[in-house]
């Protein structure tokens, strides 16, 4: 699952830095869900190879990596619907307010030093699913993945 996660912060990344879709700040905190994953599966792949006894226990660090998997489909599926409008964001982050939006923002984006990105307004969609959602479903069947792979290694 961590390659999955390397793979969908490798599209972010693509999408930030190739076609110029500047990220929210939820969406810095969806990147971060994935390191996240990234690390543990490091860590418990490291943790297996130096330390092969501990294969009983492989089962239960897939459960903890599903489980910030879960999390991960949860917060972006929070995300899409408040870019969908089904719910209010963050005042920190949406138009409804203006929160964080200061004069030195609004004065750095004219300047083109950097832009002023919103949590409720989609930046880019397919088919009518934003990132945010994409990310949601992507993340929810690695979820449903380790899960089953998880009760799996614990039949057996």
């Amino acid at each position: 699952m961590a390659g999955g996660s390397l793979l969908l912060l490798f599209g972010a990344w693509g999408f930030q830095y190739i076609g110029h879709y500047d990220p929210c700040a939820l969406c810095y905190d969806q990147r971060y869900i994935h390191m996240a994953v990234i690390a543990l599966g490091l860590a418990f792949g490291g943790l297996l190879i130096a330390r092969p006894g501990l294969a009983r226990f492989a089962p239960l660090m897939i459960f903890a990596v599903a489980a910030v998997l879960v999390y991960s489909a949860g917060f972006a599926g929070w995300h899409a619907g408040i870019e969908y409008g089904w719910w209010d964001g963050p005042e920190t982050c949406t138009t409804t307010t203006g929160g964080s939006v200061s004069v030195s923002d609004v004065l750095a984006a004219l300047d083109g030093q950097r832009p002023v990105v919103m949590c409720d307004e989609a930046s880019w969609t397919l088919l009518g699913v934003s990132m945010a959602g994409y990310n949601a479903l992507i993340s929810a069947a690695m979820a449903a993945i380790s899960i089953v792979v998880g009760i799996r290694g614990l039949k057996s």
